[in-house]
């Protein structure tokens, strides 16, 4: 069962398009996130300039997410030496409140997101070196990993998802919703809070019917490309933003996800919603 979490929030500028700090209840940490043209007005900030982690992140040339990971003994001023990527619209940055983070501990919360974020493969990771893992003692690893948790949380909460799963680790036969179809369309999915997560190893149709619709083709083209589809299988985990896309993509051809994709018992997606059980 999970715990709640207090979390506050404060719009430093009064926007919800300004700098944002976070903080967790009862965590010794603090977190920022940093509109890159308001960097600059952050100068004065004393907390800004302490040893720690941070992320930039923004788009590639095809769109994409991407992530730069970093950390340094002045926040604040490796900041500003990264103006020269201009990939990056946003920073989010992350202090210790009792300055208690040295520079092993650093180098260490470095490792573990970069590790996390690369084994999460949301966004592309900008980063042209993989960082190494430093050599602290086993009580500093627990309470930097600690540390990681939180922060990750406190990622979340801004808004960014490098470091969520698609789906959790353990994905049961009951949560699971199956097509098999004409074609060779043989895939499993999930649905998450996101959407509908078509799962690795999920094969697709290996050819589509005359009257696809052209944003199916498009989409199987683009997965194709991408990578994410290899000779008509899923390469890796896929979130959909709706099932009836995600059934489309797999089956080759129209398709109303919310019937097409059935568990085990046969219910499909429609017959598990809740039900309006008041009386009109």
């Amino acid at each position: 069962m999970n715990i709640g979490k207090s979390i506050s929030l404060f719009l430093m500028d009064g926007t919800p398009d300004g700098v944002v700090a976070c903080e967790l209840f009862n965590w010794t940490g603090k977190g920022f996130r940093i509109p890159r043209s308001k960097l600059k007005e952050l100068s004065t900030r004393q907390d800004l300039k302490k040893a720690g982690v941070y992320f930039l992140v923004g788009k590639d040339e095809e769109d994409s997410d991407i992530v730069y990971i970093g950390e340094a003994e002045d926040v604040y001023k490796r900041l500003l030496q990264h103006q020269d990527k201009d990939f990056w619209s946003e920073a989010l940055a992350y202090v210790s409140k009792d300055e208690n983070l040295n520079k092993a501990h650093i180098k260490y919360l470095e490792f573990i997101l970069h590790k996390t974020a690369y084994e999460t493969a949301r966004y592309k990771i900008y980063n042209s070196n993989t960082p190494n893992c430093p050599s602290i003692s086993e009580p500093d690893q627990a309470v930097m990993t600690e540390f990681s948790e939180n922060l990750q949380l406190l990622v979340g909460t801004m808004g960014y998802k490098f470091f969520k799963k698609l789906t959790k680790s353990k994905v049961t036969k009951q949560e699971k919703y199956i097509i098999s179809a004409a074609r060779g369309a043989n895939a499993t999915s999930v649905i998450t809070s996101e959407g509908i997560v078509v799962l690795k190893d999920s094969s697709v149709a290996t050819s589509e019917v005359p009257s696809t619709p052209q944003i199916v083709t498009k989409k199987r083209k683009e997965l194709t490309a991408s990578g994410v589809i290899q000779e008509f299988k899923f390469m890796k985990d896929h979130l959909f933003s709706s099932p009836s896309t995600a059934a489309a993509v797999v089956m080759g051809r129209s398709a109303n996800g919310l019937i097409e994709w059935k568990k085990e018992d046969g219910s499909t997606i429609k017959d598990n919603q809740p039900k309006n059980t008041e009386e009109s």
